[in-house]
């Protein structure tokens, strides 16, 4: 395996595999417990306060950085941000990829059968893909720019149907919904609970595209979607050579 490769893995296996249950025990102290405890008093509502690195160097050159909500936290540089509570039934949070090339499974449900080839090379051909992933309910692709960038995104709802027991979903492959891959990480992205919303936005930028998912429940807070919404909308880049 390539340093690159490597570095991938290192960048994502957190989140990307099991971003809520594991971050009750993380060391994020500032944003409380995101498991089964006892939910902290909310603050009230603030401006943004700061501009937080989301992506680690992998390799592609570029660092995406976010403006981050009041009351969210995350390690700099770790590839994901957690609101006040980060679980079921009323979390939010944002997890960020950064490659060249992406997968969008066919059906999320069979994702180690579907494929799609060839992979996403760019964010609109990315977008079109999770377009027609099945047992989903997607808006339409919207264009979008962000500090300048020409990029897409969509929201995808999970398909009411779909079956859920906490962050396994029975049936499926290894028991994952899963959303997309990219090299070394197969599947990269899946839920964590039944009906989690996936807010994807792509964005080219040097040959690279910066994906950031914003993810929260159907009881989620209004002003939280919004604050999810407003740092995706906040993305920055910067040349890491």
């Amino acid at each position: 395996m390539s340093d690159i490769e490597t570095q991938q893995l290192d960048a994502t296996s957190f989140w990307r595999a099991k971003v809520v249950r594991t971050l009750a025990a993380a060391t994020l102290v500032a944003v409380g417990s995101c498991g089964q405890a006892e939910s902290p008093k909310r603050p009230q509502a603030e401006p943004p306060t700061e501009q937080h690195p989301i992506t680690k160097d992998i390799g592609t050159g570029v660092e995406v950085s976010i403006t981050l909500p009041q009351g969210w936290s995350g390690e700099p540089r770790g590839g994901y941000v957690c609101g006040v509570i980060c679980d079921e039934p009323t979390g939010a949070a944002i997890i960020a990829f950064n490659d060249r090339e992406y997968f969008a499974y066919g059906d999320p449900c069979r994702w180690s059968t579907s494929k799609p080839k060839p992979h996403a090379t760019t964010a609109e051909a990315l977008v079109e893909q999770l377009a027609k992933q099945t047992r989903r309910v997607a808006s339409e692709p919207e264009s979008v720019t962000v500090d300048g960038r020409a990029g897409t995104k969509i929201i995808l709802k999970m398909a009411e149907d779909v079956k859920a027991e906490g962050d396994v979903f029975p049936g499926c492959d290894d028991d994952k919904f899963a959303l997309l891959g990219v090299k070394g990480e197969d599947p990269g992205r899946w839920s964590q609970g039944k009906g989690q919303v996936e807010e994807v936005w792509a964005v080219d930028v040097d040959g690279a595209i910066a994906v950031l998912i914003g993810l929260y429940f159907p009881q989620t807070p209004e002003e939280d979607v919004d604050a999810v919404r407003g740092a995706l909308a906040s993305m920055t880049f910067a040349e890491n050579r």
